[in-house]
């Protein structure tokens, strides 16, 4: 593997060579993954990662899970833009998504949602009251309810697909989407694998137009999607993210989790869950809680794939919402300590995000250098594309090096 490094650093000093200016107190050079434990699970995405390259029918996942930074969109973009970018791995299709305007909500742009009638949103953080029912929450902790009889969608790809899961439900039995795929009008038929409906097209396609075609008193709540890929192999980067989520989101209130991570059998998983857990009181927080929601989740990746490797993101310095106002959190080294512990015990890595930063109090450094927001809580869009670049680059590092 180390034959390849100087075609990496090559394209890597022309990657991270950007306009931006970090505070002085950030420390970049520190950038790199730590492992507190063993490197063989790492070490086995890397040798996979190597063979996706030289074999482009192989393939290889990568799963990327958290919050608001997650959701956001600009930061596992940029990591997926990145690998695509180094030309040696072909890109391996999306995964899961959803149509995020359906739920009147931010997501990234990188795919298309045109919505038509009324639709309701509702995230597995912190459920909307006004839909009258309970979401089959899956894998993207998010749902759009519709009891609109002209509700539809459009929902356009930047690369070709050749069939379509929709995961959901309707009121009842008769309830079963048209999807209009080209010059063909699909009624789909349901899904023996997931909880939802698929349509299988007779050529592949880019765009797809959906309707529930309700009628009164019917209802229909959609999940997410997932397109069926006809890309032979490449990396495959997926990212659920879902404002407000915790460690536990998905364990306790996603019900249709587990089923749908099934299909996702992820080589490494970076886990970006933490800042959340940490809102509130030093003296409220509970890292063997943390630590034992943590546990549950990768207990449940574990299962689907023994052989993933995990890479822990630690919580970035920040400040939390108060009733009147906002102060500092002051949890962001206990949660860098219970990530430590917690790489150790899975064989994982760390990414010292809170570090990187320049540790505690560094957020309104970075407001100030214009990568972080007025709440000192989210990144702007470059922040979040600065640290894209900054964690591709310690994860190819590491492949690199061994």
């Amino acid at each position: 593997m180390k034959r390849t490094a100087a075609i990496f650093a090559i394209l890597l000093g022309s990657l991270c060579a950007r306009a931006v200016e970090p505070p002085e107190c950030a420390r970049i050079d520190g950038s790199r993954l730590y492992f507190p434990g063993s490197k063989a699970r790492f070490e086995r995405f890397a040798r996979k990662l190597e063979s996706t390259r030289e074999h482009p029918d192989s393939s290889v996942t990568i799963w990327h899970i958290g919050g608001s930074h997650v959701q956001a969109g600009w930061f596992s973009s940029r990591l997926r833009h990145n690998f695509d970018s180094l030309g040696f791995y072909p890109s391996g299709g999306r995964g899961y998504v959803f149509p995020y305007p359906l739920a009147h909500t931010n997501y990234d742009c990188s795919y298309a949602v045109y919505g038509e009638g009324e639709w309701t949103g509702t995230r597995s953080s912190n459920p909307n009251r006004d839909v009258p029912v309970d979401p089959p929450f899956g894998i993207m902790g998010i749902a759009a309810y519709t009891s609109d009889s002209l509700s539809a969608f459009t929902f356009r790809m930047p690369y070709s697909f050749c069939g379509l899961h929709i995961m959901g439900e309707g009121s009842d039995e008769t309830v079963r989407p048209l999807v209009i795929a080209g010059a063909d009008s699909l009624r789909c038929e349901p899904d023996g694998v997931l909880n939802g409906y698929i349509a299988e097209f007779p050529q592949p396609v880019d765009s797809v137009r959906i309707e529930p075609g309700l009628r009164d008193g019917q209802y229909f709540t959609i999940t997410g999607l997932l397109p069926e890929s006809d890309l032979p192999g490449g990396v495959r980067y997926l990212s659920t993210g879902v404002n407000g989520a915790r460690t536990n989101t998905w364990t306790d209130r996603c019900p249709e989790f587990e089923r749908e991570m099934s299909l996702v059998h992820p080589d490494l998983v970076i886990l970006g869950l933490g800042i959340n857990d940490s809102t509130c009181p030093p003296k409220d927080f509970r890292p063997e809680k943390f630590k034992a929601n943590y546990r549950r989740l990768l207990s449940l990746m574990l299962d689907q794939a023994p052989d993933c490797c995990f890479v822990f993101i630690t919580n970035n310095d920040s400040w939390r919402f108060l009733r009147r106002g906002m102060t500092h959190n002051e949890n962001g080294e206990a949660v860098r300590l219970a990530m430590m512990e917690l790489a150790e015990e899975y064989d994982g890595a760390v990414w010292d995000l809170f570090e990187l930063m320049g540790g505690n109090g560094s957020a309104t450094a970075w407001r100030d250098a214009g990568l972080m927001k007025n709440d000192r809580l989210h990144f702007t869009r470059e922040g979040y594309e600065f640290l894209g670049d900054l964690l591709y680059r310690a994860i190819i590092d590491e492949c690199t090096g061994l």
